[in-house]
């Protein structure tokens, strides 16, 4: 009998498993709802998930400062008062182009691994993914802020090099923390996009952030992990340059912003895809029959001969309405 673990790794190597992998994630507004449904707060087991993700981004690592208001690890403030499950960023800690009397966090602070021990040994025939979120371009604007990191880019080089190698330093360090343990990948988050196109053109993408990521992809995959990125927005037109440094995994897959069903007829045979349903249109405004339809379509086209792990295009927000929520998972399911 196939386990969810090896039902992942057959998708995403190109091989058709015995079903198509999937996997259900929420806000925190959605789980709640979901929660009551189905009378447990443990959805990973309920829904029997093929795939579990584990966020080094640890509670212990941020310090309260108000209620809904915290500090993480790199001197970043976020309002959690809208949205709690991510938060706005503010109180950049780089108000100059110099790192001078900034300190690092430490990469082997014992807060950010405690909880893998358990995580590991409570999923061992799921697929354990590792979140490793804000990775580069991410990290980089939420210390500086956005728009003076972009004038950077063109302005001053040299210092975003700076900066990004910094950060190197200290991801490479997690990243040999995290592959001690016995998980499956990780996946890097780090938003390139937007609905239109990138945030800032594919020259500056390969200046700074194709050859860091490329050594982060081979460290994950030069340990026998899989190499997972997510990056919302349509940032499809660097596909190529990811097949090229060996990405395995593409999430979140939007359709709201590229035709899945092309990109998996021009890439599918080296890319493989986590994501594919709609959390803009079609889950929250559509009928439970119209995503029923679509969740087999998906499951049928891009599922076939591998390379697909069926998701939401991002965690479920609360306004979607339990029914559709439901539908999704139940044809997903096969129910």
């Amino acid at each position: 009998m196939t386990t969810s673990r090896q039902r992942v790794w057959l998708s995403i190597q190109h091989s058709q498993p015995d079903r198509v992998p999937y996997y259900f994630s929420f806000t925190q507004p959605a789980s709640r709802k979901l929660e009551a449904y189905y009378g447990t707060s443990d959805l990973d087991v309920a829904l029997d998930n093929d795939m579990v993700r584990y966020s080094i981004r640890r509670p212990g690592l941020l310090q309260e400062l108000r209620p809904g208001f915290y500090r993480d690890e790199f001197g970043v403030v976020w309002n959690r008062t809208v949205d709690k499950d991510i938060g706005i960023p503010g109180d950049y800690p780089l108000t100059r182009r110099s790192l001078a009397g900034y300190t690092m966090p430490d990469p082997y602070d014992p807060r950010r691994y405690q909880g893998l021990p358990d995580f590991v040994e409570t999923h061992a025939h799921r697929f354990r993914l590792i979140s490793y979120s804000f990775t580069l371009f991410e990290r980089a604007w939420m210390m500086r802020g956005m728009p003076e990191l972009m004038v950077d880019m063109l302005e001053a080089p040299d210092w975003v090099e700076e900066l990004l190698d910094t950060l190197m330093a200290f991801n490479m360090s997690v990243v040999q923390e995290l592959l001690k343990v016995d998980v499956d990948g990780i996946l890097f988050g780090d938003d390139w996009g937007h609905q239109g196109g990138l945030l800032f053109g594919p020259r500056l993408w390969r200046r700074f952030i194709k050859p860091r990521l490329a050594q982060l992809i081979s460290t994950v995959k030069g340990a026998g992990k899989a190499a997972f990125l997510h990056s919302c927005g349509k940032v499809q037109e660097l596909f190529p340059d990811l097949i090229e440094i060996g990405l395995d995994v593409f999430n979140p897959f939007q359709p709201d912003v590229m035709d899945v069903y092309q990109i998996k007829r021009q890439f599918g045979d080296r890319l493989s895809f986590y994501g594919g349903m709609s959390v803009q249109r079609i889950l929250p405004h559509g009928t439970p029959e119209q995503i029923q339809i679509e969740t087999r379509r998906l499951m049928d086209e891009i599922g076939r001969e591998g390379g697909f792990i069926i998701a939401p295009s991002h965690h479920m927000p609360g306004d979607i309405p339990v029914e559709n929520m439901v539908a999704f998972i139940d044809a997903v399911r096969g129910g």
